[in-house]
């Protein structure tokens, strides 16, 4: 299954380990490919999570649901860190940004630090 806004999901992280799903970043469409590893036909579906707890408000995970022969086409969790593509990267960030997932502070340093490195 893969989880939606208010769901609850499990990275441990500061010894945390329940987490909701405040807003999810994905690209419009699966990424697909054909992968001898995999036996054929590969989805992925890359996605920036927001997660919110009691103890700390905004945290972000980078995950991934991937469908394969072996899942029977059917999105799994990837269950590991995704690889992302410069590409992939920027949509994901362009989804969150939209979304409201960053303080205006973040994106202001980013801003910063985007202008400083284009000028050099």
């Amino acid at each position: 299954m893969v989880a939606d806004v208010g769901s609850k999901v499990h990275p441990r992280y500061k010894g945390i380990s329940e987490w909701e799903i405040k807003g999810i970043a994905k690209p419009a469409q699966l990424l697909k490919w054909s992968d001898k590893y995999f036996g054929g036909e590969v989805s992925q579906s890359p996605r920036l999570l927001e997660l919110g707890s009691p103890k700390i408000n905004k945290a972000f995970w980078f995950a991934y649901w991937m469908a394969t022969p072996r899942t029977k086409s059917k999105l799994r969790w990837g269950g590991a860190p995704p690889v992302l593509e410069e590409n992939t990267l920027l949509k994901l960030m362009k989804s969150a940004v939209k979304q409201g997932f960053f303080t205006r502070n973040f994106l202001n340093e980013l801003k910063s630090e985007i202008e400083a490195e284009l000028r050099n």
